[in-house]
Formats: structure tokens, sequence, C-alpha cells
């Protein structure tokens, strides 16, 4: 008997933010919320080959976009995106998202106190893009 594989292949097609902070994660999110006008929450976390890592999320129903703050380091101390390891948060933008959009909020980030560095990745072009599908 014939055996049938299943490939599956996963859409990566978001934005995504890479932010260096030294923050907690809940004080992190109570700033963007804050001084953005996001409405992030905590939402059960992400788990991964390198353990679980808080979560936080939100959906936008005027635009229609989802967004996702994930801590970087698991509670196992391994990182999610090993390719980065001087980042602490990502954020993702999940909906339609125009590049200057993408560059604007990333420079609203960066603009926080506590934020020393925001930054745009190219998801598809990360070895442990498997970690962000949720």
């Amino acid at each position: 008997m014939a055996k049938t594989k299943l490939k599956i292949e996963y859409d990566y097609d978001f934005c995504l933010i890479g932010i260096v902070s030294s923050e907690k994660d809940f004080r992190f999110c109570w700033m963007l919320n804050n001084q953005l006008g996001q409405k992030f929450a905590k939402t059960e976390d992400h788990e991964s080959a390198a353990g679980n890592h808080s979560l936080y999320s939100y959906n936008d129903e005027n635009t229609m976009q989802e967004y996702y703050l994930i801590v970087n380091k698991a509670d196992s101390g391994k990182l999610l995106l090993e390719e980065h390891q001087h980042t602490d948060y990502f954020i993702i933008i999940k909906g339609e998202i125009t590049d200057e959009e993408k560059k604007y909020f990333a420079e609203q980030i960066k603009k926080l106190n506590s934020v020393s560095a925001s930054y745009l990745i190219d998801a598809e072009s990360l070895k442990s893009k498997h970690n962000l599908i949720f």
C-alpha cells in the first residue's frame, strides 16, 4: 500500500517587528497601550519547541488587523527566534498593511522611553520562522 505525504505550506504574510527593551512584558504592554493607543491584553502563552512565551493580542475591527506581542525569551530561557538573540519582543501584525504603515508603527515604538531599537524583520528569511505559527 502506497503512503501519501501531506505537505503543509504556511503563510508568513504578516508584518514582523523586532523590539529591544529591558522592560518586563506586562509593563511594556502597558506602555504600548497607553502611549500608542493600542489595546493589547494577555492571552494564553504561545507554546513552541523552546518553551512557553508570554503572548498579548488584540483585534482592531476598524482596520481588520490582528496584533500580537510575543516575548522572545521563553520561561525555559530559550529563544523563540534564535537568529535575533538581542531582541526582547516581537510584534506580529496580520491583515492588510502598507509598507509606510509598517515603518510608521516601528518608528512610533522606537520613540518609547524604554525602547533601544525597533526594526522590521522579513519573516520569510528566518530559519526558525515555524515558531511564529499560532
